[in-house]
């Protein structure tokens, strides 16, 4: 029962003073782990470990990276020279990060000089305190908040996005990068490798429809589940982002798949978020899919580019965030769900990933999004 949840019972015992008896409980006891194999999206790291606290791993090597939290810890910058025109994309609510992004934009100002930052969020936000981070390299956007939630909240990510991207467009803006708000690069010298990535790995067939692939993160791309091209972290060129965030909402999206339901599940995919973008991407620049594995393999293989986060020093606020790999590596099954650089190289190359050995169907859920078919330790 909710009632009896520990954060539902705090709240019934301390009143108004629950959320400083919290964040006092999470300053004294967060940095303490005590199931280290803890399961996140479906896979933990490893299947084994005794241990309870970060100096007492018993079954496993630990290592550590560390990272500055402030900008004037970080002294990397970029030597790199791009004449193509960037922007960085920053979309999303800001909320409870305001302080995480600040310095987000003072580092950026160091390893992306003279690129435009955008930040896309909403007019329901401390306006006035978000204001202050504009300057003469940062525009922000306050798009209007909707009055209604789409399933998975697709239909904000779709206009906060295309709405800055139209912006980066009618500024000149040749390549964007997309991101979330809670996210930070921490590498260098990132635009050269970017463009290097595009350069050369060349879309192997003529597309009238695009100008490049889209390169995107080992972080939320999935070997099993059909489409989902994470979308935490894209870049590419700013027509082909605006193509791939067209201002079409869900509702008439998922109307192309002759769906009376909400959510919309395709094949018991939920066709939702970052499955639904990438879905609606390929059928405008490839006309039709099929929602098996082939067809979802074969897709990364022609239109994107899988790096892995780690090359970008990727770092994300969210979701037990000390555990360096989340999501991306595991030791616990027999393969990792992410599919990185390596993985997708082997697609482009069309060598023989015997991917199917490991599973042979795609990964299905019911409506309730709980995976029902694959077993992860």
């Amino acid at each position: 029962m909710k009632i009896l949840r520990l954060k539902n019972l705090s709240k019934f015992f301390f009143g108004k003073y629950y959320k400083n008896i919290l964040l006092y409980y999470e300053t004294i006891f967060k940095p303490l782990k005590f199931k280290l194999n803890k399961k996140r999206d479906h896979q933990s790291l490893v299947r084994k470990e005794r241990g309870f606290l970060l100096d007492f791993s018993i079954d496993n090597y630990l290592t550590f990276h560390l990272r500055p939290k402030k900008s004037d810890d970080y002294k990397l910058v970029s030597t790199d020279i791009i004449k193509n025109k960037f922007a960085i994309i920053i979309q999303g609510q800001i909320g409870g990060i305001y302080d995480f992004l600040k310095e987000t934009l003072k580092i950026y100002n160091k390893i992306f000089p003279d690129s435009l930052i955008i930040i896309s969020t909403w007019d329901d936000e401390n306006i006035e305190k978000i204001s202050k981070l504009k300057n003469k390299n940062t525009h922000i956007i306050f798009n209007k908040s909707l009055n209604y939630k789409s399933p998975g909240n697709t239909d904000n990510q779709i206009i906060s996005t295309y709405s800055a991207l139209s912006y980066s467009k009618s500024v000149g803006i040749e390549y964007c990068i997309k991101q979330r708000a809670d996210f930070r690069v921490n590498k260098n010298n990132i635009k050269t490798y970017l463009m290097s990535l595009l350069k050369n790995f060349p879309l192997k067939e003529k597309n009238e429809s695009i100008k490049n692939r889209i390169i995107i993160t080992s972080l939320g791309t999935f070997k099993y589940r059909l489409f989902s091209a994470s979308d935490f972290f894209l870049f590419g060129h700013t027509d082909d982002l605006i193509k791939y965030f067209d201002k079409e909402t869900y509702l008439n999206g998922i109307r192309k798949y002759n769906s009376a339901h909400l959510p919309c599940f395709h094949n018991d995919t939920p066709v939702i978020s970052e499955i639904f973008l990438c879905a609606r991407y390929l059928m405008n620049i490839d006309k039709k899919i099929q929602w098996n594995l082939d067809n979802w393999w074969s897709s990364l293989e022609k239109f994107f580019c899988v790096i892995d986060a780690s090359s970008l020093d990727l770092f994300w606020l969210k979701y037990d965030w000390e555990y360096e790999y989340r999501f991306t590596k595991n030791y616990s099954n027999r393969s990792s769900r992410a599919i990185e650089f390596s993985d997708w190289l082997t697609l482009y190359s069309e060598n023989q990933h015997g991917w199917n050995n490991s599973n042979e169907d795609h990964e299905r859920f019911d409506e309730n999004y709980s995976l029902k078919n694959i077993r992860y330790y």
